[in-house]
């Protein structure tokens, strides 16, 4: 049993598996066929370090290819938690039928999130149409993309959305494919890490803004993910792991949507980490630049990352996540 502080998270987005049954243009963190999940001893290991929390999100990949380790993954969260956290599921939707439907309402599922309404996944001719009768047919309310409703324990809803400039943030990630492809949002104007999912209000316990990211068991600050990943939630519990970077002026700086802030207590001023946003064109790409050029390097830090994608037709060396998340297909 994991003893910890009172804190109530508001979310937590868990990134189980990069197994897909799809292989998308646009997809931030290399999901595929094939792709890695974490073992039944990961899982445990990383519900018992997870602290109390409003809404956890299982997403991929997608997590449909891995149902019984999904279903795991809800019951064990679902005894953990109780009644008192909302437990949401992202699918692209196509392996979700009416077997798959019931057996995770059984397991505590309280929203789905079809998120597979865009350009890049390969369409499905009726999917829409045949998800909203079946979920419909099992007593789920469609609600919009940030509907509170969507959070409410007594209801059980789902909603449709995609990677479009309207509901992805305003932008496509400068992360895996959709970096590597050239489609992701080239805007220096456009501050990902302040809007929700950056990393914006991730250490501020207490607060509706505040949201962390796992990808597999790696800790995150935001879903497009840092160079280098706060500390791993299979090891150690969560709370462990933020408060040990609280009060370091660098991971203070993103928890303020603020990533231009990120060198300033090492000499590297606001006006030439705002100049470089803009000749890099995203301040997730200015990220990058900090943790591998510009942070203090420390002796025997695990985390650090060293793998970067070839140069681009612009000439940028930009990097992608640590680990799992640097291996191409």
């Amino acid at each position: 049993m994991i003893y910890h502080r009172l804190v109530i998270m508001e979310s937590i987005y868990w990134v189980f598996t990069h197994r897909c049954n799809q292989y998308c243009a646009h997809c931030y963190n290399h999901s595929r066929p094939g792709g890695p999940t974490v073992t039944l001893s990961e899982a445990d290991a990383v519900i018992e370090h997870l602290p109390d929390t409003n809404r956890l999100i299982l997403s991929g990949g997608e997590p449909l290819t891995e149902p019984e380790m999904l279903l795991h993954i809800l019951r064990k969260a679902r005894r953990k938690y109780g009644s008192g956290t909302h437990l949401a599921l992202q699918t692209n939707g196509d392996l979700l039928d009416a077997d798959a439907l019931d057996r995770l309402l059984d397991a505590g599922v309280q929203h789905i999130s079809i998120a597979s309404q865009d350009p890049y996944h390969a369409r499905r001719d009726g999917l829409r149409e045949r998800l909203h009768t079946l979920l419909v047919s099992r007593g789920l309310l469609e609600v919009d993309v940030g509907d509170p409703s969507a959070k409410k324990p007594a209801l059980r809803t789902f909603s449709f959305w995609g990677a479009t400039p309207d509901l992805w943030l305003g932008g496509l990630w400068a992360r895996g494919r959709a970096l590597r492809n050239g489609i992701w949002k080239d805007d220096p104007e456009h501050n990902v890490c302040a809007l929700w999912s950056g990393a914006l209000g991730f250490l501020d316990d207490g607060s509706d803004r505040q949201e962390t990211a796992i990808q597999l068991t790696s800790v995150y600050p935001c879903c497009p993910g840092t160079v280098e990943a706060l500390g791993d939630v299979a090891q150690e519990p969560l709370l462990d792991i933020l408060d040990r970077h609280r009060g370091d002026p660098m991971w203070e700086a993103l928890n303020r949507g603020d990533p231009a802030a990120m060198g300033v207590t090492t000499g590297i001023d606001l006006e030439y980490a705002r100049k470089r946003i803009r000749e890099l064109g995203n301040v997730c790409l200015w990220c990058d630049e900090y943790f591998t050029k510009h942070r203090p390097q420390r002796s025997g830090d695990a985390n650090e990352a060293t793998t970067a994608w070839p140069e681009d037709e612009r000439g940028r060396q930009p990097l992608v996540l640590v680990g799992e998340l640097a291996a191409d297909d």
